[in-house]
């Protein structure tokens, strides 16, 4: 039996038409497992924004008003950061979001860090 029979018999087309079927689902399934992990890093960094956004409101714009120089201590820029990482953490649970899992836990400070830059750039 040559490879000519086996594909112009109906089993030999039923066994390639299988593996093309199963080839292409598994090509598709992974650009929607990219596109769904994308957009749920999307969503997580939409979150921490927001937490830090409003940390920045709440704490850190009435420290400066009361200061003449306007800058925080070391001391007061790590609380600002841990308050807008526990801000975050408690969006993040109420839309039912894993922000440590989606984020990383080692990564979230990078991620604030990056967020807290942007905005001090206007």
């Amino acid at each position: 039996m040559s490879i000519g029979t086996v594909l112009t018999s109906d089993a030999g087309l039923t066994l390639l038409g299988t593996v093309l079927g199963g080839v292409w689902t598994w090509i598709r399934s992974s650009e929607w497992l990219a596109r769904r992990r994308r957009e749920s890093t999307r969503r997580a960094l939409q979150v921490l924004e927001t937490a830090v956004e409003q940390t920045y409101r709440c704490y850190v714009e009435a420290i400066k008003e009361g200061r003449a120089d306007g800058k925080l201590t070391s001391a007061e820029r790590v609380k600002a950061r841990m308050m807008a990482r526990e801000r975050a953490l408690a969006i993040a649970r109420t839309e039912g979001i894993d922000l440590l899992r989606t984020l990383g836990v080692e990564h979230l400070d990078l991620w604030i860090a990056k967020i807290v830059r942007r905005l001090k750039r206007g």
